[in-house]
């Protein structure tokens, strides 16, 4: 199998043999339906209802935010029909990899708002949306930047002191960005 399809055991809650299982992300202390999210499974460029889109590539195309499994972390990233070898690109060790298996996230986007940030992240006043977690246990949250008139989806978290994403066959990093969090 080649190396940008080995995504450290598949994504969570993906079956092959029975398709998509839905995991729940809501707000805490809210049972709201309106508040709740949903990680689908998906895979090979699917995209699920009422997925969230996050950004938006230079020629109009969605971007949805994604997250996907691999060498023990579960990495937020995007994911388009248009992304090749496989639906969801994530950014790693300085390399942007695409993954056939991977998990968008769905529910209400008038429930979420994007916080501008400024280097590490500072959560004071709101919730970031959990997006995931690196090897180690660290939580990673959903970022985009602005990126030669588009909108890139990565990751974010205090350790990485800004954002990194996807783009151009690379993992780059930037200072300036949002996090996606729930509305007050």
């Amino acid at each position: 199998m080649p190396p940008h399809q080995q995504g450290g055991g598949g994504s969570p809650g993906f079956d092959p043999r029975t398709g998509p299982r839905p995991q729940q992300e809501g707000r805490p202390g809210n049972a709201s339906s309106s508040r709740t999210f949903q990680w689908i499974s998906a895979a090979d460029g699917f995209i699920p209802a009422n997925a969230v889109q996050g950004g938006v590539e230079k020629d109009g195309t969605p971007l949805f935010v994604a997250r996907a499994m691999h060498k023990g972390g579960l990495h937020p990233g995007k994911a388009g029909k248009h992304i090749q070898n496989g639906g969801c690109a994530i950014g790693y060790d300085h390399k942007e990899l695409t993954l056939r298996e991977y998990q968008v996230l769905c529910g209400d986007a008038s429930q979420l708002r994007w916080i501008n940030q400024d280097g590490g992240l500072l959560i004071q006043g709101f919730k970031p949306v959990d997006a995931g977690h690196e090897a180690s246990g660290e939580p990673l949250y959903i970022a985009k930047t602005l990126v030669d008139g588009s909108q890139q989806l990565g990751k974010c978290a205090p350790h990485i002191k800004g954002i990194a994403y996807p783009y151009g066959h690379k993992e780059k990093n930037g200072s300036q960005y949002m996090v996606l969090a729930y509305i007050n």
